[in-house]
């Protein structure tokens, strides 16, 4: 185990001094993100669904990427119904006129970015058959939406460039408020495309992940004493296992956790010591394939950025879109 604990210690001392090479290792970045949406109630819910199906298409035909939980840029579209009539025909028809606004805006900063505005016809047996009609008219590689899309790219792009630190000092304050997730999640949305803020994020984003870790660690090992406290025997000492385990080998309170691992072990009877050095001989087999796995700097680097975008989309993916339709029907 001495061993496993000086390859570790030397490997992480390695990352800190070398981090320069975080930006050539790290995964492959997102581009700039929109979330395509649409609000509800306002069309009938299957053609609201082909209308979202075109702003993802039209989000991957302009080069952007469409992540779902990066909730902060959003391709909306609006829909304003000029005429609807009906047409003498068997079965009778709906027809329909439009007025499709199509806008990119931020939803934190409640900002619309650029706007465009397209009106089409459709007919069909019913209203949602028009609406559908209509839609499929819409072109993702149209004059006007490629035209507002470039638009809403430059006003990103400046977004970033100008707000770079105001996202990492919110960053801190989340981190601060042991709000690490957010916090990682706010840090890892930022685009590589905006290179220079992209990698001062990611830098950040892993010493945030330390320090979420060491708080983890701190509050699962509380936890293992609390439950060895209450229940010094063989049964207390299977949840002791089972909760020490999750405690992160890079986090800093490591070496307590292993001297409080010796110190139930020694207390422990012959039958119960022996499953539980089992336990503990699986544990460390584990920690050290990982330790092994990451033996090389950049995959280690590269293992912790992956992590932190693991949490990020995580945490974004577990948002509510309410906050969304509440700042498009609301105000743009």
């Amino acid at each position: 185990m001495k061993e496993i604990k000086f390859l570790f210690l030397c490997m992480l001392c390695a990352s800190c001094l070398s981090f320069q090479v975080l930006a050539q290792t790290q995964p492959a970045g997102t581009g700039i993100s929109l979330n395509a949406f649409v609000p509800s109630g306002e069309i009938p819910a299957e053609a609201c669904q082909n209308l979202e199906n075109k702003l993802t298409r039209a989000i991957a035909a302009n080069g952007f990427a469409d992540n779902g939980y990066i909730d902060r840029f959003v391709l909306t579209a609006k829909v304003d119904v000029l005429s609807k009539d009906v047409v003498p025909s068997t079965p009778p028809r709906i027809s329909q006129k439009l007025e499709v606004t199509f806008m990119v805006g931020d939803v934190i900063e409640n900002k619309v970015y650029a706007t465009s505005t397209v009106s089409l016809a459709g007919i069909g047996t019913n209203e949602t058959k028009a609406f559908i009609a209509a839609f499929s008219r819409i072109n993702p590689q149209q004059r006007e939406l490629q035209a507002m899309l470039k638009e809403a790219r430059e006003k990103i792009l400046a977004f970033y460039t100008s707000n770079c630190d105001a996202i990492i000092t919110n960053a801190r304050t989340l981190c601060s408020m042991q709000k690490y997730d957010e916090a990682i999640f706010r840090l890892m949305s930022v685009p590589d495309v905006c290179r220079a803020c992209y990698e001062k994020c990611q830098k950040e984003a892993v010493a945030i992940y330390q320090q979420k870790i060491d708080a983890e660690g701190v509050e699962l090992l509380n936890q293992a004493k609390a439950v060895w406290m209450k229940q010094p025997d063989a049964t207390g000492a299977q949840e002791v296992a089972a909760i020490i385990g999750r405690i992160d080998p890079k986090s800093k309170n490591y070496s307590a956790m292993e001297a409080f691992r010796n110190e139930v072990g020694s207390k422990l009877q012959a039958d119960a010591k022996r499953e539980w050095d089992f336990q503990m001989k699986q544990y460390e087999d584990q920690q050290a394939f990982k330790i092994k796995k990451h033996e090389d700097e950049q995959e280690l680097n590269r293992s912790i950025v992956e992590a932190c975008r693991a949490i990020g989309v995580a945490f974004g993916e577990g948002q509510p879109e309410t906050v969304t339709e509440t700042i498009v029907c609301g105000w743009w």
